[in-house]
């Protein structure tokens, strides 16, 4: 039993020490790195900022300030950023095949849909469950003017009933 131990080289050391470099990722794995041009991905920012400044004025013109004022701010900030994101969507779906109109683009136009939908149900709630302003109306109230006497004070005077006002004109002594 005069078996001698080999002790590994320095090279063989370090080899062993070092961990296996990863192995390439089955092709049904393999992720596809962005195949665009670079200024694309600068397009679609812009066109989602563009997308978000366009959604909240159309919104507030289509559907009230006042509203929007009474709405939650996490709910508009929800609703607009999912449809900005679904119509950046649309775009790159409608750029990145052959044909522009396809499967992806028809998704993307039903989620734009159903956003603009739910941003008209919540205005359309808001719309529903506002606090009026003010209780009294024009058919409940009325308003009286009464015209203090040029003359002789004991004179009669004229008085014209309109719907929800009297108006009370000074006499000239010829009413009776």
């Amino acid at each position: 039993m005069n078996e001698r131990l080999e002790e590994p080289t320095t090279k063989e050391a370090i080899r062993e020490s070092l961990p296996e470099p990863p192995s390439e990722p089955a092709a049904d794995e393999k992720t596809i790195p962005w195949s665009g041009p670079a200024w694309l991905r600068l397009a679609y920012m812009f066109e989602f900022l563009i997308a978000l400044v366009t959604i909240f004025t159309v919104w507030s013109q289509v559907g009230g300030q006042g509203h929007l004022d009474l709405m939650a701010w996490y709910i508009k900030l929800g609703l607009s950023l999912g449809l900005a994101w679904c119509v950046v969507r649309f775009t790159a779906a409608m750029v990145e095949h052959e044909k522009a109109w396809n499967v992806h683009t028809a998704m993307w136009l039903a989620w734009m849909v159903l956003f603009a939908a739910a941003m008209g149900g919540v205005t359309y709630y808001y719309h529903i469950h506002e606090v009026p302003d003010e209780s009294d109306t024009d058919d409940t109230s009325s308003t009286s003017v009464h015209l203090p006497a040029w003359g002789d004070p004991t004179d009669s005077e004229t008085v014209l009933h309109l719907p929800g006002m009297n108006v009370i004109f000074p006499g000239d002594g010829t009413n009776g």
